[in-house]
């Protein structure tokens, strides 16, 4: 689909609260040797380490109860592809309400493309071409762009987490943590790397299996936090380099807002209603 080639992970709350549950008794993660520390040959480390730092961050990003108290958000922003001045950013927006409705709009360079997804229903819309979308389509470009915008939610919806060790990278002190599970229903593996000054994620690898045309595939990415701002309580990412598959793109996002009740209108079919035909004369 074009909107999903352009940023291509539902608000993760009915998965999140499960995977809060389960990461209450944490265990070791089988992880593919992208993912594995360089002591991982080592016995590994008490699961209560990892356990720690997720409690600090979850404190650093404002706290696991607000990090799912919010049942609306917009998310305003741009993307463009870093290194192509020529090119003029796209302007994008991203809804979300509960956990069974989505809205992605982009726009710019000729590009004019709407996803919604309404629970068990979707549609995509390129300018005047409105075509229906099975939810389990739609579901990929969600689920990415909630790990973009919503990193915090991460830490509440995976259901294992492994201490993988220290690591330094642009000038940061980092922890790492791999982390596995499944995510809007597909399996997730990879790693998170918190700053250790702050204990924000400054950095998500992953990779995912994922029915392709061809067959059953991986999926591998990377989402880089390079900057933070806070609203309503929340941190939330300001600037973001993402990485799907070749594609490279920087974000930035200009608005936040978590208060305002979205319009059920956002989310439904965007094809124009049928004007009624008026009443036959009576003769």
């Amino acid at each position: 689909m074009l909107a999903a080639s352009l940023v291509p992970a539902a608000f993760y709350l009915e998965e999140a609260a499960a995977g809060t549950r389960c990461r209450r008794g944490l265990v070791p993660a089988q992880m593919s040797p992208k993912f594995a520390a360089p002591g991982q040959q080592r016995p590994s480390p008490a699961p209560d380490l990892a356990e720690a730092i997720i409690r600090k961050a979850l404190l650093a990003y404002g706290g696991e109860a607000k990090i799912l108290s919010f049942t609306n958000a917009t998310f305003h922003y741009q993307a463009e592809t870093p290194g192509t001045p020529a090119s003029k950013p796209l302007q994008m927006k991203a809804y979300f309400k509960e956990a069974s409705y989505f809205r992605s709009e982009a726009s710019g360079e000729g590009t004019d493309a709407i996803t919604i997804l309404n629970r068990d229903k979707g549609w995509v819309k390129v300018g005047d071409t409105i075509l229906s979308l099975p939810p389990k389509s739609g579901d990929p470009l969600k689920s990415a762009i909630v790990a973009q915008l919503r990193p915090d939610l991460l830490l509440v919806s995976f259901q294992k987490f492994r201490y993988g060790g220290k690591a330094e990278e642009d000038g940061r002190q980092l922890d790492l943590l791999e982390v596995s599970g499944f995510l809007a229903g597909e399996y997730v593996r990879g790693r998170l790397s918190f700053d250790s000054s702050t204990y924000l994620i400054y950095k998500y690898e992953f990779e995912i299996e994922r029915e392709l045309p061809k067959g059953k595939g991986i999926v591998a990415g990377e989402e880089k936090y390079l900057r933070y701002t806070e609203k309503e309580g929340l941190k939330v990412p300001a600037e973001i380099i993402s990485r799907q598959g070749r594609k490279l793109s920087r974000l930035a996002v200009s608005q936040v807002d978590f208060a305002s009740v979205l319009d059920p209108a956002l989310f439904r079919d965007p094809a124009p209603a049928p004007n009624p035909q008026a009443p036959a004369a009576k003769p």
